[in-house]
């Protein structure tokens, strides 16, 4: 089979310092060794990034990337994979979004792009029909996330495009700066905007041109009607489509997980005040979805009038809400909605803004911050003028907001004074809004493991025991039943992390959306829909087992990476607070007991050193890895 199926075949790369592009062929056996998405990207980070470079030289990687399964009829199929070395945590940097710009990138002829090197002056990409230009943007650079989308797009003369841009956070350098697309569609975490920006790249636009092509259109088409019937029926992605990610809020505060007050508790007395029923019935206009989706998550919202006002926005969603809610306890949805559309204009990702923020009025109420460090800002709790006030200092690197703009990671180490102990994160990324202690110590796992850093997304959202789902992992392996969501170690929680972990990877890879791998397997994108799609579409006929040991393929490379840039044991450390006892409300006294038992039991999980973190060679082996094997074993971290 010489024609390319799913794939477009084709990698674009881009010298920005050379302004030279050159398309290169796909390998074809790739597709089968690494599936696509970040599997790819997995790939492409191991054999050509530059190891124990800065984050933000001309020789880090920036790669975008999409799986065989995006601009298809598949559900949940509409998403862009971002992957660079991370400049919060120094390691391996991933990140996602919906919207269309990943099947807009395939429509305009490329499954990849990778670009190295820095522009002397703003640039930005124009894809259409399989061929690529370098533009001038020197008269973009400044603008916000919407501005640019605009004047791109009246430059451009197309209606039907898609583009990914960066704002001022991204240009200013902010460490956590996203990487958007479609005006509000986030690639929020691990700093890919400030990669971006690094470069001088400030936009691409993908323009289409082309189809994809299907190997087996009739199969595929009725394959992926079945499967969006059965996503539609499951009550759980029904739910989910009316209230969006923010319908959970008032649950998992009421069982004491919603994290408020930089993780002291779990429990937001305030909290129907921003609900989702609070943003429904005053402040939503309508549902939206990305390309291809039938579940609808995301909400369009504004308001009207008043201190606040602000334009309709897509958003804001549920990691939005808490860490400009309760994580800083303000109880005023309107100051909610602005903060998510400033967030969203200036590029920076939501998660860690809030968080930086939650951690320095914690800081600064305990006396480790004072007015000397914050030009005379008083922080405390719920003033939320203050809050958005900080957002616009840090995008501009303004005062106290240039500490800020480094994350609450770095700014602790430069404050001191007992403050890092303050910080909840892994690898010096924050944690997002969901709390290991009353969740799922699944959470604790990935939260240590997790190649990125503390992330409930990436490679997935790993909570089955609480929502009692197996999406159908039970054939490749998962043990059932799970474990109560509060049991640690010596009730295999590590060898079902390990399913659920490579589950995500796979997803990952072909291209899909979470939110379709979280319920039952009737429900659910389970790993029998996964490879007769896949096969389908591509020609390429691999089995469940066959398309996981391509998840587990990528999950060991992104460690080797990991371990290249200098990973140890103690990275995969949870932060101090995790082990202290949630203070009040109904989770009170929950902490999570055994870290380093549940940390090690995912080790051995993965077939990697128990003592050190560091992979077993057995395991690269196994997986076709040697030439990993030999480079690890060159610098002393293989087992």
């Amino acid at each position: 089979m010489d024609e390319w199926y799913g794939y477009t075949g084709k990698i674009l790369r881009v010298d920005l310092s050379k302004n030279k592009i050159i398309i290169d062929d796909l390998k074809r056996e790739w597709a089968k060794l690494y599936i696509g998405g970040l599997g790819f990207a997995a790939k492409i980070m191991w054999d050509e990034q530059v190891p124990l470079i800065d984050p933000l030289s001309p020789d880090n990687l920036l790669i975008a990337t999409a799986g065989p399964m995006t601009g298809t009829l598949a559900p949940g199929s509409g998403n862009i994979f971002w992957a660079f070395k991370s400049p919060q945590t120094n390691f391996w940097g991933e990140t996602r979004s919906g919207g269309k710009f990943g099947p807009f990138l395939k429509f305009s002829g490329f499954d990849m792009i990778i670009v190295k090197g820095k522009s002397e002056k703003p640039v930005y990409l124009y894809l259409e029909g399989g061929n690529a230009e370098i533009r001038n943007a020197t008269h973009l650079w400044g603008m916000t996330v919407h501005q640019t989308t605009d004047t791109l797009k009246r430059e451009v003369g197309a209606k039907d495009i898609s583009i990914a841009t960066i704002g001022p956070g991204g240009e200013n350098l902010v460490k956590y700066a996203s990487i958007m697309n479609d005006y509000d569609r986030a690639a929020g975490r691990s700093g890919g905007g400030t990669v971006m920006g690094s470069k001088k790249l400030k936009a691409i636009v993908a323009a289409g041109g082309y189809g994809v092509r299907v190997y087996d259109p009739e199969k595929f088409i009725s394959l992926s009607y079945e499967a969006e019937n059965a996503i539609i029926s499951d009550p759980g992605n029904r739910a989910m489509g009316a209230h969006g990610t923010v319908g959970g809020l008032m649950g998992l505060n009421a069982m004491g997980g919603l994290p408020t007050q930089n993780f002291r508790t779990g429990y937001f007395d305030k909290a129907r005040k921003i609900s989702a029923d609070y943003l429904e019935n005053n402040y939503m206009i309508k549902r939206r979805a990305c390309y291809s989706c039938t579940i609808g998550c995301s909400r369009y919202s504004y308001v009207a009038a008043g201190p606040f006002a602000t334009p309709p926005n897509e958003g804001p969603e549920y990691e939005t809400v808490d860490m400009s809610g309760a994580m800083p306890m303000i109880d005023n949805m309107e100051a909610i909605i602005r903060y998510n559309y400033m967030a969203n204009n200036y590029g920076i990702d939501t998660i860690t803004l809030g968080h930086t923020i939650s951690w320095a009025i914690e800081a600064y109420e305990m006396g480790m911050i004072t007015e000397k460090e914050t030009g005379g800002i008083k922080l405390k709790w719920g003033d939320a003028e203050t809050f958005l006030t900080l957002v616009d200092m840090i995008a501009y690197r303004k005062g106290f907001g240039n500490l800020l703009a480094e994350g609450s990671y770095w700014a602790a180490k430069k404050i001191g004074k007992g403050s890092e102990d303050l910080v909840n994160h892994v690898k010096g990324l924050e944690f997002p809004a969901h709390d290991p202690r009353v969740e799922s110590k699944f959470l604790a796992i990935q939260y240590s493991v997790g190649p990125r850093g503390a992330c409930h997304e990436h490679p997935i959202y790993p909570s089955y025991d609480m929502m009692g789902v197996d999406s159908g992992l039970r054939d490749v392996g998962l043990p059932w039943p799970l474990p109560d969501r509060l049991e640690e170690v010596g009730v295999n929680r590590g060898k079902a992390y390990r399913v659920i972990a490579l589950y995500g990877e796979v997803i990952n890879s072909l291209g899909y959306c979470n939110f379709y791998a979280a319920t039952n397997e009737t429900g659910s994108l389970s790993p029998k829909r996964l490879a007769a799609l896949y096969s389908s579409l591509t020609g390429f006929n691999l089995t469940p087992l066959q398309i996981f040991e391509a998840g587990e393929r990528s999950w060991n490379l992104k460690r080797a990476f990991n371990l290249r840039e200098g990973l140890e044991k103690s990275h995969d450390k949870l932060p101090k607070r995790m082990e202290i006892p949630i203070l009040s409300g109904p989770a009170k006294g929950l902490k999570v007991e055994k870290p380093n038992e549940l940390l090690e039991e995912a080790y051995e999980g993965f077939g990697w050193d128990k003592e050190t973190g560091y992979i077993k060679e057995e395991t690269l082996k196994k997986l076709g890895l040697d030439d990993v094997a030999d480079y690890l074993r060159k610098i002393n971290k293989l087992k």
